[in-house]
C-alpha cells in the first residue's frame, strides 16, 4: 500500500510541474535572420514549440504530420513554432530542407541548445503546447504516427471559441 501511495505522490507531481508550469520567453533568429520572440507569438494564440533537426527522421515526420494541423488553425491564432537543433556543421541544410517540403510555419536556429535546455528537454523531437495565457498545456517526447489526433484535440482545447 505504501509502494502505491508513493507512485501516486510521484505521478501527481510530475503531472503538475508539466501542466502548471509557465513558459520561460525567448528570442530566435529564423532563416532570414529576422528575430522571432515567443511572447510576440503568444499574443496571436496557442504556440506549438517544436524541437527538431534535419538528421532526425521521427522530427522530419512530426513536422510533415503537423503542417496540415498547422495550416488548418493558423487564422485563428495559432502557431506551429519549429526550433532547429542542428549543430553548426549541419546548419546548413535546414533552409533546403523547409523549402523543399513546402513548410511556410515559422522556424527558428538553437544552435546552442539553450531554449531546448530552459524547457528541459531530453531528446527530439519534443514539442510544448503553451496555450495564450503562457502556460504549457502538453509535452510529448518523441513521435508516432497518430500523434498529431491527440496533438490537435490539445490545440482545438485551447484555441478561442468561434464567433
Amino acid at each position: 500500500m505504501k509502494k502505491v501511495f508513493i507512485c501516486i505522490v510521484l505521478l501527481s507531481f510530475f503531472s503538475l510541474k508539466s501542466y502548471g508550469q509557465t513558459y520561460s520567453d525567448f528570442t530566435l533568429q529564423d532563416l532570414e535572420g529576422n528575430e522571432i520572440k515567443l511572447s510576440k507569438l503568444l499574443e496571436k494564440g496557442p504556440v506549438m514549440i517544436s524541437f527538431w533537426a534535419t538528421w532526425c527522421s521521427p522530427c522530419k515526420e512530426e513536422m510533415k504530420k503537423m503542417y496540415p494541423v498547422y495550416e488548418k488553425y493558423k487564422d485563428n491564432g495559432f502557431t506551429y513554432l519549429a526550433v532547429n537543433q542542428d549543430n553548426q556543421k549541419s546548419i546548413s541544410k535546414v533552409k533546403s530542407f523547409i523549402k523543399a517540403n513546402g513548410y511556410t510555419f515559422p522556424v527558428v536556429l538553437d544552435p546552442d541548445k539553450s531554449v531546448f535546455e530552459s524547457y528541459s528537454g531530453l531528446g527530439i523531437p519534443y514539442s510544448l503546447l503553451i496555450s495564450k495565457d503562457r502556460k504549457i498545456i502538453s509535452k510529448h517526447l518523441g513521435y508516432v504516427t497518430g500523434d498529431e489526433i491527440k496533438i490537435e484535440s490539445e490545440i482545438k482545447s485551447v484555441m478561442p471559441a468561434e464567433e
